[in-house]
């Protein structure tokens, strides 16, 4: 089978779209089928390869060196849909919304619906919702967004199906609790996963014996709360910095907890904190992230931002072997329904004409 996948951004950075990308990428290849991965921009493909650090040589089509906008965004995606057409897909996944009909059963993922501002927002929602219910089908990728997509895109339930998120699970090894490391990992620091909030709580746990491994850009206003530290915990935090993908999946494995104090307009459930999931790693959390992925004192901690209630559960996981073990172990059960090759197949099932499985609403 011919598969296309699509992105208007760049795969440059590690996030959750395109940590997606490159695992469903890397699954469909491995089950023998032909791929194209089809960008907007790709700036580097040395920075894609540091910071993803794929596991399978990927091809990739960029239409530009730079990000696109406006018109040349259109001229852009006009010559991607002969591109795409010439390749005779039998599947096109979008995980961001292409202005352009393409040949194949065509599938729009729904990674989030965080509001966008700014003076064209109105319209550029308007397009979202029209090339969205243009595709044969929609995918939500958590129980939550499907809930929501069902006001937004004024679709019938039986219109969205859910299939999640998926992770390529043989690159994460959890270390057993006997060598962990006293550690807390806050993975990424762009302002919605609220890096601040990790350091407070960091702070009001005043524990000199952990560590707190920060990576990403050290923006000013994460810089502001680490200068706020007492001078006895400055030396505990460590920034990495923009880590390679293999370093930050070796810290995923190595720590004891992982802090996501994250805000979402609607709980999704973010590849990022799968890797958390996938290195059998125990999570504090806010109640952003979507139930699929953190489910309450099953593999983690629902909690909510205030620096004294994160640092409570933080010493509770820190601290308590038995309740660490628990949650280590319902991480391994947990992150079996976001392997790759599962997800992979059911992508696969929607160009053989399958109905989604479009599970009744809560």
């Amino acid at each position: 089978m011919r598969v296309i996948l699509t992105r208007r951004e760049s795969l440059e950075f590690p996030d959750g779209v395109s940590i997606f990308m490159v695992s469903l990428g890397q699954a469909l290849l491995e089950l023998q089928h032909e791929v194209r991965i089809v960008l907007g921009w790709l700036g580097s493909r040395a920075v894609y390869d540091r910071l993803l650090s794929p596991r399978l040589d990927l091809p990739i089509v960029a239409l530009s060196d730079r990000p696109l906008t406006g018109f040349a965004s259109m001229r852009a995606w006009l010559r991607a849909r002969r591109l795409i057409n010439n390749f005779e897909p039998d599947l096109v996944i979008h995980s961001e919304t292409i202005p352009v009909p393409v040949h194949g059963t065509t599938v729009q993922t729904v990674h989030d619906l965080q509001p966008r501002s700014g003076r064209l927002a109105p319209i550029r929602r308007g397009i979202r919702r029209f090339c969205t219910r243009r595709c044969e089908h929609v995918v939500a990728t958590t129980k939550e967004l499907r809930s929501e997509l069902v006001t937004d895109l004024k679709l019938p339930p039986s219109r969205i199906g859910l299939i999640p998120k998926c992770i390529d699970r043989t690159l994460y090894h959890g270390d057993p609790l006997a060598v962990r490391e006293r550690a807390i990992l806050h993975a990424g620091t762009q302002p919605y996963k609220n890096p601040a909030a990790t350091v407070r709580a960091f702070a009001a746990l005043d524990d000199q014996t952990v560590r707190l491994y920060l990576t990403g850009e050290v923006t000013a206003h994460l810089q502001q709360a680490l200068d706020s530290l007492p001078n006895h915990l400055k030396s505990c935090v460590i920034p990495m910095g923009e880590a390679d993908g293999q370093t930050v999946r070796a810290l995923h494995g190595r720590v004891r907890v992982a802090s996501f104090p994250t805000s979402y307009a609607v709980p999704v459930a973010s590849a990022t904190v799968m890797e958390a999931v996938a290195a059998g790693t125990p999570i504090v959390g806010s109640a952003s992230l979507s139930r699929d992925i953190l489910v309450d004192g099953v593999n983690g901690l629902v909690v909510s931002t205030e620096p004294e209630d994160m640092a409570a559960e933080f010493r509770a996981v820190l601290d308590q072997d038995r309740l660490w073990s628990r949650l280590s172990d319902g991480a391994g059960q947990l992150i079996q329904q976001f392997d790759a090759y599962c997800v992979a197949r059911q992508y696969l099932a929607l160009s053989s004409g399958h109905q989604m499985n479009a599970q009744p609403l809560p």
